[in-house]
């Protein structure tokens, strides 16, 4: 069956001449002079919100998260926060939430479902995916123990819950990108894939000049880039030509280079030597399927509560002691300052591993960056390893007392839903905060678990 073509309005066909006999003005070959007409004449369409889900046990030591600062200084003087402080316009830092009825680990079970074990809910990742009609994915970073039996998989690493069953994540990345990124060339969720003019249109034009590229912008003067396609991806291809060396995903018609991933291929994804490797593969899988659109939700587990591995493998924070005991439980200054920078750590492989590969033009909306069209939540299942509170709550230190809430940190506009670059003060239930995430994803939820929530009108943009 033939499809009907699409019929341009005069005016669009005039400006697609018009841009055409101005490309081959400047030098440009009649292929790409061609491929720049037929954008002229598109309309821009709004890109996916991604979401990803990032956790990290054990809480932190709030008085090296705080103080966060504002403005051109936010994060920068936070020990905990300091490696997002270069992302910072994209960062909301939630201060005040508590889990409602419920904390210490066990908590874990509640931080995504809002209730005690999970009972009769699912994890928002699911709730939210089902709702958008995608497929959401779980990924693991030594997500549980491996005893002698070859099990481990219990209530000290449930996180997830899908259809009243609680999921163990994807422990390989190289599992994790069969299965996010195999889609790549043939479709893709939630928007579908760039079309193959777009896609060579972005290849070719990043060998343009400068010069031709702000000649082919005048050709466009008096539209706006919402009402021109080509006015988008022109502003894409020169932000690309900006970034330099930074990661650049530039399409997705062909799988992308993964260089995390080929780094831990043959390597035993258990072996504590080799934690570094796999955060960082997972990481780099996740966000280049975010960048591609293969995948719009993911939730990643960082190894699981009670977890008292020393973190002093490879690449990792440098602390020979157990990071649950002898390391979150510290109620001394040298021992808060190791807790918190192991933190520190996994916000540093965050930033690193994706949040600089999300940090470039959207394939799918070019005119604003992947993270920009994403949010990114992390979490814990409590406040304060010292204390193991999941509520807010004072810690006394000696002659110190902290003051302690859930951490809760956005990264990402969510598309222009969610504000950034500031710390916000709440009085509610993280249940508000799971509400925020559906809200942001264009998913409204008044009840979960049980109990009544609303998204936190703070966040917002």
């Amino acid at each position: 069956m033939r499809l009907p073509e699409k019929k341009h309005k005069k005016s669009d066909l005039a400006l697609g001449r018009r841009v055409f006999l101005k490309a081959l003005g400047v030098g440009i070959a009649a292929p790409l002079a061609f491929r720049m007409s037929n954008l002229a004449m598109a309309e821009p369409s709004a890109a996916p919100v991604r979401l990803f889900i990032y956790f990290v046990p054990h809480g932190m030591p709030m008085e090296f998260a705080e103080p966060y600062g504002s403005g051109a200084d936010f994060l920068k003087g936070s020990t905990v926060l300091s490696p997002l402080a270069p992302f910072g316009k994209y960062i909301n830092v939630c201060r005040g939430l508590g889990i409602n009825g419920f904390g210490n680990h066990e908590a874990v079970s509640g931080v995504l479902t809002g209730v005690k074990d999970g009972a009769g809910a699912d994890s928002i990742d699911h709730t939210i995916a089902q709702a958008l009609g995608v497929d959401a994915y779980n990924l693991g970073a030594n997500p549980y123990p491996r005893n002698q039996d070859g099990t481990g998989f219990d209530k000290n690493s449930y996180l997830i819950r899908h259809g009243g069953v609680w999921v163990r994540p994807t422990e390989d990345p190289a599992a994790a990108a069969a299965d996010m990124l195999g889609a790549i060339g043939g479709g893709q969720q939630g928007g579908g894939t760039p079309e193959a003019d777009e896609t060579a249109f972005r290849n070719e034009a990043l060998g343009l000049t400068e010069r031709q590229l702000e000649r082919m912008q005048g050709a466009l003067s008096g539209l706006t880039k919402e009402q021109n396609k080509l006015g988008v991806h022109l502003e894409s291809v020169r932000a690309l030509k900006a970034a330099g060396d930074r990661p650049v995903v530039n399409g997705c018609t062909t799988r992308p280079a993964l260089p995390a991933l080929d780094a831990l291929a043959g390597k035993n994804v258990f072996d504590q030597a080799n934690l570094r490797a796999v955060i960082d593969a997972h990481l780099e899988v996740a966000a280049t399927a975010m960048v591609c659109g293969t995948a719009r939700v993911i939730t990643m587990q960082n190894l699981w509560v009670n977890c008292d591995l020393p973190m002093s493998f490879a690449g990792g924070p440098g602390s020979s002691n157990p990071y649950h005991g002898a390391t979150s439980h510290s109620r001394d200054a040298a021992g808060r300052m190791e807790f918190a920078a192991i933190q520190s750590w996994f916000f540093a492989r965050l930033a690193e591993k994706m949040l600089t590969i999300l940090d470039q033009p959207d394939p799918l909306d070019p005119g604003n960056t992947v993270l920009h069209n994403s949010l990114i939540y992390v979490c814990s299942e409590i406040g304060d390893g010292a204390d193991h509170n999941s509520d807010v709550h004072d810690v006394y230190l000696g002659n110190q007392i902290v003051h302690s809430y859930l951490p809760s940190i956005l990264i990402g506009n969510a598309g222009g839903r969610i504000a950034g670059q500031r710390a916000v003060d709440v009085d509610t239930y993280h249940v508000d905060m799971l509400a925020t995430l559906g809200d942001a994803m264009g998913v409204p939820l008044n009840k979960i678990g049980g109990q009544d929530a609303k998204p936190i009108q703070e966040l917002k943009s």
